[in-house]
Protein backbone atom coordinates (compact mmCIF):
# COMPACT_ATOMS: atom_id res chain seq x y z
CA UNK A 1 0.00 0.00 0.00
CA UNK A 2 2.09 2.82 1.51
CA UNK A 3 3.67 4.50 4.58
CA UNK A 4 0.97 4.54 7.47
CA UNK A 5 -0.59 7.30 7.79
CA UNK A 6 -1.88 8.23 11.53
CA UNK A 7 -5.07 11.48 11.55
CA UNK A 8 -7.40 12.24 13.26
CA UNK A 9 -11.24 14.05 13.11
CA UNK A 10 -11.08 16.71 15.91
CA UNK A 11 -12.20 20.03 15.25
CA UNK A 12 -10.59 23.53 17.54
CA UNK A 13 -12.87 25.45 19.69
CA UNK A 14 -9.94 27.05 21.34
CA UNK A 15 -6.18 26.21 21.28
CA UNK A 16 -5.43 28.33 24.25
CA UNK A 17 -2.97 30.17 22.30
CA UNK A 18 -5.49 33.38 21.71
CA UNK A 19 -4.51 36.64 22.67
CA UNK A 20 -8.67 37.45 23.73
CA UNK A 21 -11.69 35.63 24.09
CA UNK A 22 -12.01 33.75 26.89
CA UNK A 23 -14.12 34.23 29.43
CA UNK A 24 -15.96 33.50 33.37
CA UNK A 25 -19.08 31.53 33.32
CA UNK A 26 -21.41 33.74 36.23
CA UNK A 27 -19.78 31.75 39.24
CA UNK A 28 -16.99 32.32 38.79
CA UNK A 29 -15.24 34.04 41.91
CA UNK A 30 -11.53 34.11 41.10
CA UNK A 31 -9.91 35.76 38.36
CA UNK A 32 -10.46 36.34 35.29
CA UNK A 33 -8.76 34.86 32.03
CA UNK A 34 -4.79 35.42 31.73
CA UNK A 35 -3.51 35.26 28.21
CA UNK A 36 0.57 34.51 26.78
CA UNK A 37 2.37 33.95 29.93
CA UNK A 38 5.05 31.70 28.90
CA UNK A 39 5.68 31.55 33.26
CA UNK A 40 3.09 29.53 33.73
CA UNK A 41 2.40 25.68 32.55
CA UNK A 42 0.79 24.91 28.94
CA UNK A 43 0.39 21.49 27.33
CA UNK A 44 -0.18 22.48 23.74
CA UNK A 45 1.29 25.15 21.34
CA UNK A 46 2.97 27.78 23.31
CA UNK A 47 0.47 29.03 25.80
CA UNK A 48 -2.57 28.23 27.95
CA UNK A 49 -4.92 30.64 29.59
CA UNK A 50 -4.57 30.75 33.20
CA UNK A 51 -6.21 31.91 35.92
CA UNK A 52 -5.59 32.93 39.78
CA UNK A 53 -7.21 31.68 42.49
CA UNK A 54 -6.78 33.37 45.82
CA UNK A 55 -10.29 32.84 47.81
CA UNK A 56 -11.00 29.75 49.09
CA UNK A 57 -14.38 27.04 49.11
CA UNK A 58 -15.14 29.30 46.24
CA UNK A 59 -15.17 28.51 42.31
CA UNK A 60 -13.10 29.31 39.57
CA UNK A 61 -13.65 28.67 35.71
CA UNK A 62 -12.40 29.42 32.44
CA UNK A 63 -14.61 29.27 29.14
CA UNK A 64 -14.72 30.15 25.44
CA UNK A 65 -17.55 31.00 23.07
CA UNK A 66 -17.50 29.37 19.71
CA UNK A 67 -20.25 31.95 18.54
CA UNK A 68 -22.79 29.10 17.14
CA UNK A 69 -23.72 25.79 18.59
CA UNK A 70 -21.95 22.96 18.31
CA UNK A 71 -23.20 19.36 17.46
CA UNK A 72 -21.77 16.23 18.61
CA UNK A 73 -21.59 13.16 16.22
CA UNK A 74 -22.59 10.23 17.68
CA UNK A 75 -20.74 8.79 20.33
CA UNK A 76 -18.54 11.75 20.00
CA UNK A 77 -17.04 14.63 22.72
CA UNK A 78 -15.70 17.35 23.90
CA UNK A 79 -12.22 17.04 24.85
CA UNK A 80 -10.67 19.61 27.25
CA UNK A 81 -7.27 20.02 28.09
CA UNK A 82 -7.38 21.49 32.49
CA UNK A 83 -4.50 21.31 35.05
CA UNK A 84 -4.59 22.56 38.94
CA UNK A 85 -1.29 22.95 39.94
CA UNK A 86 -2.17 22.73 43.77
CA UNK A 87 -3.95 19.68 43.72
CA UNK A 88 -4.37 20.24 47.43
CA UNK A 89 -6.36 22.95 46.82
CA UNK A 90 -9.42 21.52 45.51
CA UNK A 91 -12.51 19.34 46.58
CA UNK A 92 -12.50 15.53 45.70
CA UNK A 93 -14.65 13.78 42.82
CA UNK A 94 -18.03 13.76 45.00
CA UNK A 95 -17.79 17.48 46.23
CA UNK A 96 -17.35 16.67 50.00
CA UNK A 97 -16.99 20.32 50.84
CA UNK A 98 -18.08 22.46 48.75
CA UNK A 99 -21.23 19.95 46.94
CA UNK A 100 -19.19 20.27 43.35
CA UNK A 101 -16.46 18.11 42.05
CA UNK A 102 -13.11 19.77 42.39
CA UNK A 103 -12.69 19.21 38.52
CA UNK A 104 -15.92 19.71 36.07
CA UNK A 105 -16.39 20.65 32.70
CA UNK A 106 -18.74 23.82 32.06
CA UNK A 107 -20.82 23.98 28.43
CA UNK A 108 -23.55 26.16 27.80
CA UNK A 109 -25.62 28.47 25.29
CA UNK A 110 -24.34 31.18 27.20
CA UNK A 111 -22.27 32.40 30.26
CA UNK A 112 -25.39 32.31 32.59
CA UNK A 113 -27.18 29.33 31.00
CA UNK A 114 -25.03 26.05 31.61
CA UNK A 115 -24.76 22.16 32.24
CA UNK A 116 -21.97 20.66 35.15
CA UNK A 117 -20.32 17.48 34.16
CA UNK A 118 -18.07 16.30 36.98
CA UNK A 119 -14.94 14.95 35.56
CA UNK A 120 -12.27 14.85 38.36
CA UNK A 121 -10.94 15.94 41.91
CA UNK A 122 -8.63 15.40 44.22
CA UNK A 123 -9.26 11.61 44.90
CA UNK A 124 -8.68 10.88 41.02
CA UNK A 125 -5.59 10.11 38.53
CA UNK A 126 -3.31 12.12 38.21
CA UNK A 127 -4.25 13.03 41.71
CA UNK A 128 -3.40 13.82 44.47
CA UNK A 129 -0.01 14.60 42.15
CA UNK A 130 -1.42 17.04 39.50
CA UNK A 131 -0.88 17.29 36.18
CA UNK A 132 -2.29 17.91 32.64
CA UNK A 133 -5.68 15.89 32.30
CA UNK A 134 -7.81 15.65 28.81
CA UNK A 135 -11.56 15.72 29.80
CA UNK A 136 -13.60 14.05 27.82
CA UNK A 137 -17.40 14.56 27.58
CA UNK A 138 -20.78 14.24 25.58
CA UNK A 139 -23.27 16.80 26.72
CA UNK A 140 -26.24 13.75 25.81
CA UNK A 141 -25.12 12.15 29.44
CA UNK A 142 -27.25 13.73 31.78
CA UNK A 143 -25.29 16.81 33.59
CA UNK A 144 -24.48 16.87 37.21
CA UNK A 145 -26.72 20.12 37.58
CA UNK A 146 -26.87 23.21 36.12
CA UNK A 147 -26.66 26.76 36.57
CA UNK A 148 -30.09 29.19 34.97
CA UNK A 149 -31.10 26.30 32.27
CA UNK A 150 -28.66 24.39 29.94
CA UNK A 151 -30.09 24.06 26.48
CA UNK A 152 -27.20 23.94 24.00
CA UNK A 153 -23.92 23.87 23.83
CA UNK A 154 -21.81 27.08 22.25
CA UNK A 155 -19.90 28.46 25.44
CA UNK A 156 -17.04 25.53 26.56
CA UNK A 157 -14.77 25.55 29.08
CA UNK A 158 -13.79 23.94 32.81
CA UNK A 159 -13.53 25.23 36.58
CA UNK A 160 -12.69 24.24 40.14
CA UNK A 161 -14.03 23.93 43.36
CA UNK A 162 -11.12 25.17 46.08
CA UNK A 163 -11.29 23.99 49.32
CA UNK A 164 -8.45 26.11 50.11
CA UNK A 165 -6.23 28.48 48.01
CA UNK A 166 -2.69 29.13 46.81
CA UNK A 167 -1.40 32.75 47.79
CA UNK A 168 0.20 33.32 44.95
CA UNK A 169 0.12 32.98 41.09
CA UNK A 170 -2.25 30.69 38.79
CA UNK A 171 -2.78 27.11 39.23
CA UNK A 172 -5.65 27.14 37.15
CA UNK A 173 -4.67 26.15 33.39
CA UNK A 174 -7.48 25.26 30.69
CA UNK A 175 -5.47 24.23 27.08
CA UNK A 176 -6.75 23.50 23.58
CA UNK A 177 -10.63 22.60 23.62
CA UNK A 178 -11.53 20.63 20.64
CA UNK A 179 -14.45 17.97 19.67
CA UNK A 180 -15.56 15.13 17.55
CA UNK A 181 -15.55 11.82 17.34
CA UNK A 182 -11.84 11.86 19.03
CA UNK A 183 -10.82 9.04 16.42
CA UNK A 184 -7.53 7.97 16.56
CA UNK A 185 -7.20 7.37 12.85
CA UNK A 186 -4.88 4.68 11.41
CA UNK A 187 -4.27 3.95 7.58
CA UNK A 188 -2.14 2.28 5.09
CA UNK A 189 0.95 0.48 6.41
CA UNK A 190 2.86 -2.09 4.83
CA UNK A 191 6.40 -4.08 4.69
CA UNK A 192 8.33 -1.96 2.97
CA UNK A 193 7.40 1.54 4.68
CA UNK A 194 6.49 0.29 7.62
CA UNK A 195 2.90 -1.21 9.12
CA UNK A 196 0.65 0.75 11.28
CA UNK A 197 1.61 0.65 14.73
CA UNK A 198 0.33 2.18 18.24
CA UNK A 199 3.72 3.60 19.28
CA UNK A 200 3.94 5.32 15.73
CA UNK A 201 0.33 7.18 16.20
CA UNK A 202 1.36 8.29 19.75
CA UNK A 203 4.25 9.57 17.92
CA UNK A 204 2.37 12.23 16.73
CA UNK A 205 -0.21 12.76 19.19
CA UNK A 206 2.37 13.31 21.28
CA UNK A 207 3.63 16.18 19.42
CA UNK A 208 3.40 19.54 21.33
CA UNK A 209 1.61 21.10 18.02
CA UNK A 210 -0.95 18.22 18.32
CA UNK A 211 -1.82 16.77 21.78
CA UNK A 212 -4.63 15.25 20.83
CA UNK A 213 -5.41 13.56 24.03
CA UNK A 214 -6.03 10.05 22.20
CA UNK A 215 -3.45 7.44 22.65
CA UNK A 216 -0.46 9.07 24.60
CA UNK A 217 2.79 7.70 25.85
CA UNK A 218 2.74 6.81 29.29
CA UNK A 219 4.60 4.72 32.12
CA UNK A 220 4.44 1.20 31.36
CA UNK A 221 2.58 1.58 27.77
CA UNK A 222 0.03 4.03 26.60
CA UNK A 223 -3.23 5.69 27.87
CA UNK A 224 -6.25 5.26 25.49
CA UNK A 225 -9.98 7.42 24.94
CA UNK A 226 -11.94 7.76 21.91
CA UNK A 227 -11.98 5.92 18.92
CA UNK A 228 -9.51 3.27 18.23
CA UNK A 229 -10.19 2.97 14.29
CA UNK A 230 -7.72 0.98 12.40
CA UNK A 231 -9.26 1.24 8.60
CA UNK A 232 -11.93 3.25 6.91
CA UNK A 233 -14.16 3.34 4.29
CA UNK A 234 -11.15 5.14 1.96
CA UNK A 235 -8.12 3.38 3.16
CA UNK A 236 -7.47 -0.41 4.56
CA UNK A 237 -4.80 -0.49 7.06
CA UNK A 238 -1.97 -3.23 7.47
CA UNK A 239 -1.75 -3.19 11.45
CA UNK A 240 0.90 -5.45 12.88
CA UNK A 241 2.40 -4.77 16.77
CA UNK A 242 3.43 -6.76 19.41
CA UNK A 243 4.07 -6.33 23.35
CA UNK A 244 2.06 -2.89 23.79
CA UNK A 245 0.32 -1.96 26.89
CA UNK A 246 -3.00 0.14 26.35
CA UNK A 247 -4.52 1.37 29.69
CA UNK A 248 -8.42 2.48 29.15
CA UNK A 249 -8.65 5.88 30.57
CA UNK A 250 -11.38 6.75 33.12
CA UNK A 251 -14.15 8.76 31.28
CA UNK A 252 -17.28 9.40 33.69
CA UNK A 253 -19.07 11.41 31.31
CA UNK A 254 -18.86 9.88 27.69
CA UNK A 255 -21.18 7.27 26.13
CA UNK A 256 -20.97 3.58 26.39
CA UNK A 257 -19.68 3.09 22.52
CA UNK A 258 -16.95 6.13 23.23
CA UNK A 259 -13.83 3.69 23.21
CA UNK A 260 -14.05 1.66 20.81
CA UNK A 261 -11.85 0.14 18.92
CA UNK A 262 -13.33 -0.37 15.74
CA UNK A 263 -11.35 -2.37 12.48
CA UNK A 264 -12.99 -0.96 8.92
CA UNK A 265 -12.57 -1.79 5.32
CA UNK A 266 -12.51 -5.49 4.11
CA UNK A 267 -8.95 -4.69 2.95
CA UNK A 268 -7.87 -4.32 6.02
CA UNK A 269 -5.17 -6.66 8.29
CA UNK A 270 -4.92 -6.44 11.75
CA UNK A 271 -2.27 -8.58 13.71
CA UNK A 272 -2.18 -7.92 17.65
CA UNK A 273 0.48 -9.92 19.48
CA UNK A 274 0.60 -9.78 22.84
CA UNK A 275 -1.26 -6.73 23.83
CA UNK A 276 -2.87 -5.98 26.94
CA UNK A 277 -5.80 -3.50 27.11
CA UNK A 278 -6.58 -2.69 31.01
CA UNK A 279 -9.21 -0.73 32.30
CA UNK A 280 -8.13 1.70 34.82
CA UNK A 281 -11.11 2.69 36.99
CA UNK A 282 -14.20 -0.03 36.75
CA UNK A 283 -16.88 3.47 37.24
CA UNK A 284 -16.06 4.74 33.65
CA UNK A 285 -18.97 5.23 31.87
CA UNK A 286 -16.90 3.51 28.70
CA UNK A 287 -15.17 -0.04 29.27
CA UNK A 288 -13.92 -0.10 25.61
CA UNK A 289 -15.61 -2.53 23.00
CA UNK A 290 -14.19 -4.17 20.16
CA UNK A 291 -16.05 -3.65 16.78
CA UNK A 292 -15.28 -5.59 13.36
CA UNK A 293 -17.39 -3.36 10.96
CA UNK A 294 -16.05 -4.97 7.92
CA UNK A 295 -14.71 -8.48 7.51
CA UNK A 296 -11.19 -7.96 7.37
CA UNK A 297 -8.20 -10.16 8.24
CA UNK A 298 -7.83 -10.49 11.85
CA UNK A 299 -5.46 -12.28 14.43
CA UNK A 300 -4.96 -11.48 18.30
CA UNK A 301 -2.53 -14.17 19.70
CA UNK A 302 -1.23 -13.88 23.22
CA UNK A 303 -3.29 -10.90 24.38
CA UNK A 304 -5.10 -9.82 27.46
CA UNK A 305 -8.21 -7.99 27.67
CA UNK A 306 -9.45 -6.84 31.21
CA UNK A 307 -12.36 -5.34 32.27
CA UNK A 308 -13.72 -4.45 28.77
CA UNK A 309 -17.04 -4.09 27.63
CA UNK A 310 -18.64 -6.17 24.67
CA UNK A 311 -16.40 -8.15 21.53
CA UNK A 312 -17.62 -8.32 17.77
CA UNK A 313 -16.08 -10.07 15.06
CA UNK A 314 -16.69 -10.61 11.45
CA UNK A 315 -15.89 -13.17 8.84
CA UNK A 316 -17.46 -13.69 5.59
CA UNK A 317 -17.18 -17.16 3.90
CA UNK A 318 -13.77 -16.86 1.94
CA UNK A 319 -12.88 -13.40 2.25
CA UNK A 320 -11.52 -12.96 5.62
CA UNK A 321 -9.83 -14.76 8.49
CA UNK A 322 -9.97 -14.62 12.19
CA UNK A 323 -8.10 -16.16 14.50
CA UNK A 324 -7.78 -15.82 18.13
CA UNK A 325 -5.33 -17.63 20.21
CA UNK A 326 -4.05 -18.07 23.30
CA UNK A 327 -5.76 -15.21 24.52
CA UNK A 328 -7.18 -14.08 27.78
CA UNK A 329 -10.47 -12.05 28.50
CA UNK A 330 -11.19 -11.56 31.95
CA UNK A 331 -14.46 -9.32 33.26
CA UNK A 332 -15.54 -8.36 29.92
CA UNK A 333 -18.82 -8.53 28.23
CA UNK A 334 -20.24 -10.82 25.55
CA UNK A 335 -18.18 -11.94 22.70
CA UNK A 336 -20.02 -12.24 19.67
CA UNK A 337 -18.62 -14.82 17.60
CA UNK A 338 -19.25 -15.15 13.98
CA UNK A 339 -17.42 -17.60 12.19
CA UNK A 340 -14.09 -16.98 14.20
CA UNK A 341 -11.78 -19.46 15.27
CA UNK A 342 -10.82 -19.20 19.28
CA UNK A 343 -8.04 -21.66 20.39
CA UNK A 344 -6.63 -21.86 23.53
CA UNK A 345 -8.37 -19.10 24.90
CA UNK A 346 -9.48 -18.40 28.53
CA UNK A 347 -12.69 -16.35 29.73
CA UNK A 348 -12.65 -15.38 33.25
CA UNK A 349 -15.78 -14.05 35.03
CA UNK A 350 -17.40 -12.75 31.79
CA UNK A 351 -20.54 -10.70 33.54
CA UNK A 352 -22.78 -10.60 30.45
CA UNK A 353 -25.37 -13.52 30.29
CA UNK A 354 -23.26 -15.77 28.06
CA UNK A 355 -19.20 -15.56 27.67
CA UNK A 356 -19.92 -16.44 23.68
CA UNK A 357 -22.80 -16.11 21.32
CA UNK A 358 -21.44 -18.83 18.96
CA UNK A 359 -22.38 -19.22 15.22
CA UNK A 360 -20.02 -22.00 14.73
CA UNK A 361 -19.12 -24.40 17.72
CA UNK A 362 -16.75 -26.38 15.65
CA UNK A 363 -14.71 -23.38 15.67
CA UNK A 364 -14.14 -23.21 19.45
CA UNK A 365 -11.62 -25.61 20.72
CA UNK A 366 -9.08 -26.03 23.73
CA UNK A 367 -10.57 -22.89 26.10
CA UNK A 368 -11.18 -22.83 29.50
CA UNK A 369 -13.88 -21.02 30.64
CA UNK A 370 -14.49 -19.81 34.29
CA UNK A 371 -17.99 -18.74 35.43
CA UNK A 372 -19.04 -15.52 38.14
CA UNK A 373 -21.46 -18.37 39.06
CA UNK A 374 -24.29 -16.88 36.71
CA UNK A 375 -23.53 -17.10 33.26
CA UNK A 376 -23.27 -19.84 30.01
CA UNK A 377 -20.22 -20.74 28.31
CA UNK A 378 -21.09 -20.91 25.30
CA UNK A 379 -24.76 -20.07 23.89
CA UNK A 380 -25.86 -21.46 20.46
CA UNK A 381 -27.54 -19.13 17.97
CA UNK A 382 -30.37 -20.47 15.37
CA UNK A 383 -27.53 -21.57 12.32
CA UNK A 384 -26.82 -24.57 15.24
CA UNK A 385 -30.31 -26.05 14.73
CA UNK A 386 -29.71 -29.45 13.11
CA UNK A 387 -25.83 -29.89 12.57
CA UNK A 388 -23.95 -31.92 14.65
CA UNK A 389 -20.66 -30.13 15.41
CA UNK A 390 -17.39 -31.03 17.67
CA UNK A 391 -16.22 -29.01 20.48
CA UNK A 392 -12.91 -30.33 21.41
CA UNK A 393 -10.69 -29.75 24.60
CA UNK A 394 -12.48 -27.07 26.60
CA UNK A 395 -12.91 -27.00 30.38
CA UNK A 396 -15.65 -25.46 32.45
CA UNK A 397 -14.93 -24.19 36.19
CA UNK A 398 -17.57 -23.31 39.11
CA UNK A 399 -20.70 -24.26 36.21
CA UNK A 400 -23.53 -26.08 36.96
CA UNK A 401 -23.36 -29.77 37.00
CA UNK A 402 -25.86 -31.25 35.96
CA UNK A 403 -28.85 -29.92 32.58
CA UNK A 404 -30.99 -27.78 33.62
CA UNK A 405 -32.06 -23.37 33.47
CA UNK A 406 -29.83 -22.22 36.33
CA UNK A 407 -28.39 -19.34 33.67
CA UNK A 408 -24.86 -21.24 34.95
CA UNK A 409 -24.83 -24.37 32.40
CA UNK A 410 -21.76 -24.35 29.97
CA UNK A 411 -24.11 -24.67 26.86
CA UNK A 412 -27.13 -22.26 26.87
CA UNK A 413 -28.63 -24.33 23.08
CA UNK A 414 -31.21 -21.41 22.11
CA UNK A 415 -30.87 -22.46 18.56
CA UNK A 416 -34.65 -23.24 18.60
CA UNK A 417 -33.45 -26.87 17.00
CA UNK A 418 -32.26 -29.79 17.85
CA UNK A 419 -28.15 -29.65 18.16
CA UNK A 420 -25.60 -32.95 18.62
CA UNK A 421 -22.46 -32.06 20.08
CA UNK A 422 -19.55 -34.80 19.71
CA UNK A 423 -16.84 -33.92 22.67
CA UNK A 424 -13.45 -34.90 22.84
CA UNK A 425 -11.28 -34.66 25.48
CA UNK A 426 -11.75 -31.26 28.30
CA UNK A 427 -15.06 -31.34 30.47
CA UNK A 428 -18.33 -32.62 29.74
CA UNK A 429 -20.41 -29.51 29.10
CA UNK A 430 -24.03 -29.77 30.57
CA UNK A 431 -26.43 -28.00 29.08
CA UNK A 432 -29.57 -26.30 29.21
CA UNK A 433 -32.19 -25.85 26.07
CA UNK A 434 -34.16 -22.89 24.95
CA UNK A 435 -37.83 -22.54 23.53
CA UNK A 436 -38.19 -25.12 20.87
CA UNK A 437 -34.18 -26.81 21.66
CA UNK A 438 -33.24 -30.20 22.18
CA UNK A 439 -29.46 -31.49 22.89
CA UNK A 440 -27.53 -34.88 22.79
CA UNK A 441 -23.72 -34.91 23.74
CA UNK A 442 -21.56 -37.54 22.72
CA UNK A 443 -18.53 -37.56 24.78
CA UNK A 444 -15.56 -38.92 23.11
CA UNK A 445 -12.42 -40.13 25.57
CA UNK A 446 -9.15 -40.60 24.86
CA UNK A 447 -7.24 -43.63 26.43
CA UNK A 448 -3.87 -43.40 25.76
CA UNK A 449 -1.28 -46.66 25.72
CA UNK A 450 2.13 -47.31 25.84
CA UNK A 451 3.61 -51.01 24.66
CA UNK A 452 7.06 -52.04 26.36
CA UNK A 453 9.04 -55.35 26.82
CA UNK A 454 9.85 -55.98 30.19
CA UNK A 455 13.15 -53.87 29.83
CA UNK A 456 10.94 -50.89 29.45
CA UNK A 457 11.82 -50.45 25.72
CA UNK A 458 8.85 -49.38 23.36
CA UNK A 459 7.70 -52.02 20.85
CA UNK A 460 7.34 -51.36 17.75
CA UNK A 461 6.26 -54.69 16.05
CA UNK A 462 2.72 -55.48 18.03
CA UNK A 463 -0.44 -56.06 17.24
CA UNK A 464 -2.83 -54.39 19.40
CA UNK A 465 -6.95 -54.85 19.57
CA UNK A 466 -9.33 -53.58 21.72
CA UNK A 467 -12.79 -55.75 22.78
CA UNK A 468 -15.44 -55.52 24.47
CA UNK A 469 -17.38 -57.61 26.80
CA UNK A 470 -19.23 -59.68 24.17
CA UNK A 471 -16.25 -60.09 22.33
CA UNK A 472 -16.24 -57.62 19.63
CA UNK A 473 -13.72 -55.27 18.30
CA UNK A 474 -13.70 -52.06 19.34
CA UNK A 475 -9.92 -51.12 18.13
CA UNK A 476 -7.78 -52.34 16.36
CA UNK A 477 -3.99 -52.16 14.20
CA UNK A 478 -2.01 -54.91 12.46
CA UNK A 479 1.39 -52.97 13.30
CA UNK A 480 1.40 -50.43 16.15
CA UNK A 481 4.17 -47.54 16.38
CA UNK A 482 4.49 -48.89 20.39
CA UNK A 483 2.13 -46.19 21.10
CA UNK A 484 -1.97 -46.03 20.63
CA UNK A 485 -4.57 -43.36 21.38
CA UNK A 486 -8.15 -45.18 21.34
CA UNK A 487 -10.91 -42.54 21.28
CA UNK A 488 -14.38 -43.84 22.57
CA UNK A 489 -18.12 -43.14 22.87
CA UNK A 490 -18.17 -41.35 27.01
CA UNK A 491 -21.37 -44.40 26.93
CA UNK A 492 -18.70 -47.12 26.94
CA UNK A 493 -17.04 -44.92 30.68
CA UNK A 494 -17.51 -48.01 33.54
CA UNK A 495 -17.77 -50.73 30.69
CA UNK A 496 -14.76 -53.54 30.74
CA UNK A 497 -12.69 -53.72 27.88
CA UNK A 498 -9.90 -56.44 26.31
CA UNK A 499 -6.89 -55.54 25.14
CA UNK A 500 -4.30 -58.38 23.27
CA UNK A 501 -1.30 -57.35 22.48
CA UNK A 502 0.80 -59.69 20.01
CA UNK A 503 4.39 -59.29 19.07
CA UNK A 504 6.28 -60.66 16.09
CA UNK A 505 9.12 -60.49 18.97
CA UNK A 506 7.04 -63.72 20.76
CA UNK A 507 5.35 -61.54 23.27
CA UNK A 508 2.11 -61.27 24.47
CA UNK A 509 -0.49 -59.82 26.55
CA UNK A 510 -4.25 -59.82 27.54
CA UNK A 511 -5.76 -57.78 30.17
CA UNK A 512 -8.93 -56.57 30.93
CA UNK A 513 -9.69 -52.81 32.34
CA UNK A 514 -12.65 -50.66 32.61
CA UNK A 515 -13.08 -47.71 30.17
CA UNK A 516 -12.32 -44.32 31.87
CA UNK A 517 -14.35 -41.41 32.35
CA UNK A 518 -12.16 -38.96 31.28
CA UNK A 519 -9.02 -38.74 29.07
CA UNK A 520 -6.04 -39.65 30.43
CA UNK A 521 -3.86 -37.83 27.61
CA UNK A 522 -2.51 -35.20 29.75
CA UNK A 523 -1.10 -37.37 32.08
CA UNK A 524 1.31 -40.71 31.65
CA UNK A 525 -0.08 -43.42 29.14
CA UNK A 526 -0.86 -46.70 30.39
CA UNK A 527 2.07 -49.09 30.09
CA UNK A 528 1.42 -52.53 28.75
CA UNK A 529 4.15 -54.98 29.69
CA UNK A 530 4.78 -57.59 26.99
CA UNK A 531 5.72 -61.34 28.65
CA UNK A 532 5.44 -64.86 27.79
CA UNK A 533 5.60 -66.63 24.83
CA UNK A 534 3.26 -66.00 22.06
CA UNK A 535 0.40 -67.91 21.57
CA UNK A 536 -2.90 -68.10 19.68
CA UNK A 537 -5.61 -65.95 21.58
CA UNK A 538 -9.51 -66.15 20.60
CA UNK A 539 -11.22 -63.56 22.73
CA UNK A 540 -14.88 -65.33 21.61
Amino acid sequence: MAAPSYSEDLTDIATGDEAAGWTNFSTNTQGSPSYQDSDYPYIQGSYAVTQTCSKSKTLGNLGYDNGSTITLPTDGAFLIWQNFSSPFAIDDYAGTATTYAGMHVLIGQDINNFGWWYVGGSDKSPNPYSGWQCHAVNTTVAFDTQTGTYTSDQVVGAGVALIAFPSKGEPHQVDAMRYGRCSAIFELGDSGNGYATIDGFASQNDVQTSRWGLIQVTSGGYLWQGRMLLGTGSNPVDFRDTNVNVFIKWCPKVTENFNLIEIQNINSYVSMTGFTFQVLDITTASRGRFLMSDPADVYLDQCTFVDMDTFVFDTTSGLNTVEITNTTFTRCGEVTQSEAVFDSCSFINCYSTSTIQASNLQNISNCAFTSDGSNHAIELDSNHAGGTYSLIGCTYNNYATSNGSTGNEPIYNNSGGHVTINVSGGDYPYYRNGPGSTTTIVQSIDWYFEIQNSAGTIVTNAEFRIYDSNGNQLYGVETSDGTELYSFDGSLSGTTARIVVLSLDYLYLSQTLTHPTTSNTASAPIVLTLTGDRVYDNPT
